[in-house]
This record gives C-alpha cells, sequence and structure tokens, in this order.
C-alpha cells in the first residue's frame, strides 16, 4: 500500500528531526560536494603536467582549502598533490619504458624541474631509482 502525503512527510520529519538527522543531512551535503572533487580529480588526471596549487583547485571549488583537501583525500585516497605526484611517476615510468625515453627526457615531459627530486620520488613509489627500475622490468620482460 504507498504511503500517504502525511505518511510520507511524518518519514521526512523523523529523517531530519531524529537522532540521525544530522549525520543525513551532512551525508546529502557530501554527495554534492563529491562531483566536485571528481571534477577536480579529472582536471588532475588531464592536467598533472603543469603546476598547480591545492588553493587554486579549492577557490575553483569554493571550499576552504582544509575542506577541500580532506574532501579530496577521503574521495580519492589520497591528496592532490600526490595524486599528481603518482600520475607524473607513473607516466614518467611508462615513457622510459615504452618510448624508450631517457630518465632527463622523461622527468622534464611529465613536469618536474629537478632531477634530484624526481630521482627521489621516484625511488620512493618504486623502490628503485628510475635506470634501475627499468633496467629490473626489462630483465623480466625477457624471461
Amino acid at each position: 500500500m504507498p504511503l500517504s502525503i502525511m505518511g510520507m512527510q511524518e518519514v521526512i520529519y523523523y529523517l531530519l528531526c531524529g537522532s540521525c538527522g544530522k549525520q543525513f543531512i551532512q551525508s546529502i551535503a557530501d554527495v554534492g560536494q563529491a562531483d566536485g572533487i571528481y571534477e577536480a580529480n579529472s582536471w588532475i588526471k588531464e592536467n598533472f603536467r603543469s603546476s598547480f596549487t591545492v588553493e587554486e583547485l579549492a577557490e575553483q571549488r569554493n571550499m576552504s582549502v582544509s575542506l577541500f583537501h580532506q574532501k579530496f583525500k577521503s574521495a580519492v585516497g589520497m591528496g592532490p598533490l600526490q595524486c599528481q605526484k603518482r600520475l607524473r611517476l607513473t607516466e614518467a615510468r611508462r615513457l622510459m619504458l615504452d618510448e624508450g625515453k631517457n630518465v632527463t627526457e622523461a622527468l622534464a615531459e611529465v613536469g618536474y624541474e629537478s632531477l634530484s627530486q624526481f630521482i627521489r620520488d621516484y625511488r620512493k613509489m618504486f623502490g628503485a631509482a628510475p635506470k634501475e627500475d627499468i633496467r629490473a622490468i626489462q630483465k623480466r620482460l625477457k624471461e
């Protein structure tokens, strides 16, 4: 039997004013902001080679930096700059493996400006320096 309008109003009233009302309203607000976070993530994926700040991304989404960072990390599993770094390093690895680029060419193409920073970040993510990592992968592929 369908709910009457009066019955639906009571359910809505209970949802909004009951013990879980605040959580319910917050979850609706979070869903509304999630689109902005996913748009920001898509933008980062398309523009990871470019420099940007979290402040710029937050401003574009009309959020404070801390709220944007918190929501981005909650939705994506890492902060926006970590996401950019992961994309850059993964693409650099692909360029060296698939296109035969050397370390300097790869780091420049993905937006790194410092060789030492690139090597440090690469080693932290993949467990070896770029040349060692690429050689090891190529060796495993030949086996």
